[in-house]
């Protein structure tokens, strides 16, 4: 069937349906502004998020740099202690060194022989006494070689006739090669 519109001409764009274009448009921008809205919601949120995940990395890096700086002191301390425990075993093992020698030559000291002096140099020590007879001097020289422990060799260096108090004496002088560490 056909329709035929009768109405005059100015009565017809009167009665036009309104446009949805503008509706349309203005839903769209609506709408984009509620999503943008929401999304710069959303991001402030993971900001705030991330700026607290910064603030507990921080704090957590300050407490671990305190620790490290603890730990720090610590292993100097623990060194300077060492070093100085070293120092005093060193100084406890080279104090009983010369303490077992006099007591080794105090031994070795037959009755009648007495020491007028004794001077250490490195690993040797020089020993001068006098005795009654070279047979004291010799027995005082086999007595000190026979601390292996302590002595690599006894040698005699000089023995002669002297006289003290108008008593005759044998005057004599040792040499002795002492070992390394142990004197």
């Amino acid at each position: 069937m056909i329709k035929i519109n009768l109405l005059p001409q100015e009565e017809r764009k009167k009665t036009a349906p309104p446009s949805a274009t503008p509706f349309l448009i203005g839903l769209g921008v609506a709408v984009l502004v509620g999503l943008m809205g929401y999304g710069w919601y959303w991001l402030s949120g993971e900001v705030e998020g991330v700026q607290k995940d910064i603030e507990r990395t921080q704090a957590e890096l300050k407490r671990v740099e305190d620790i490290t700086k603890l730990v720090d002191k610590l292993q100097k301390d623990k060194k300077t202690v060492q070093d100085k425990l070293k120092t005093v075993e060193t100084l406890v093992a080279a104090q009983s060194g010369p303490v077992r020698l006099l007591d080794v030559i105090s031994r070795s000291l037959p009755g009648e022989v007495w020491l007028s002096g004794m001077v250490r140099a490195g690993k040797k020590l020089d020993i001068s006494g006098f005795a009654f007879s070279p047979f004291s001097v010799a027995t005082f020289m086999t007595n000190l070689s026979g601390a292996k422990e302590l002595v690599n060799s006894v040698d005699l260096v000089v023995s002669e006739k002297a006289v003290v108090e108008t008593v005759p004496v044998e005057r004599f002088s040792l040499t002795m090669d002492l070992k390394e560490g142990k004197s």
